[in-house]
């Protein structure tokens, strides 16, 4: 493989353009999020809330967290925040009490309705086409697999 003919100029660098474009997604979300009252990583949490609440599935923090690829101590304040907003609730395993059980409230529920317009609004306001936004997903996916983490799984 060629490296580029200065290899560390910052241009070349795979690590500064993902952390600009994660930016830049970010800040494209950040006002379709806003009439929904979230943020982004909340708007991922509730992503992982809504899916699991569709198949029938209980939500753990440990699970959330290792989906989200989030530290536990990194998603607590955003759970916190989220059940203060009422859009869940934090319960003990009836089987472990060592298990904290994550539910949708009715709020959360409702809020799905408003969140299926994100995606659309996501693809307008970023200039790119649906097949190139997948692209990116898919080969950011292939980036986070490399690092050894887990990423999504890609939708069929």
């Amino acid at each position: 493989m060629d490296l580029p003919a200065d290899p560390l100029r910052l241009e070349a660098q795979v690590c500064f353009s993902l952390s600009a474009a994660a930016r830049a997604m970010v800040s494209i979300y950040r006002p379709i999020l806003e009439p929904l009252g979230l943020t982004h990583p909340q708007y991922l949490v509730m992503l992982g809330l809504w899916q699991d609440d569709r198949a029938g599935a209980t939500t753990t923090v440990t699970g959330l967290s290792a989906r989200l690829l989030l530290d536990p101590g990194t998603l607590s304040p955003l759970l916190k925040r989220l059940e203060r907003q009422g859009m869940l609730e934090r319960r003990r395993g009836s089987g472990d009490a060592r298990v904290v059980e994550l539910h949708l409230t009715d709020a959360g529920r409702d809020l799905r309705a408003e969140a299926e317009k994100v995606p659309a609004a996501v693809v307008a306001a970023s200039g790119l086409d649906l097949a190139e936004l997948e692209q990116v997903r898919d080969v950011a996916n292939r980036v986070v697999a490399a690092s050894g983490g887990v990423p999504a799984p890609t939708p069929s």
